[in-house]
């Protein structure tokens, strides 16, 4: 990529792009893999209850919905 050589502004700029695409792909992918432990218990703790089963990214949404409804919140000022 030569013409990334003559532009620091573009170079800048493809570097953070990629530094972001890098980022959103492990959080993805590290958020599947936290949804396989919520999948496994959730079919575990509801199979005799009722006859309820999820897959993994049905779990994934679990996840990221308690996370959202249960996660810590920044109203105790940094503590």
């Amino acid at each position: 990529m030569g013409f990334l050589d003559n532009t620091p502004l573009l170079r800048r700029i493809f570097e953070v792009g990629y530094t972001m695409f890098l980022i959103i792909l492990l959080s993805a992918l590290v958020g599947l893999i936290l949804a396989f432990p919520v999948m496994w218990l959730w079919n575990y703790v509801f199979k005799n209850f009722a006859q309820l089963q999820i897959n993994v990214f049905q779990a994934w949404a679990l996840n990221v919905l308690a996370g959202i409804l249960l996660g810590k919140t920044s109203g105790e000022g940094g503590k």
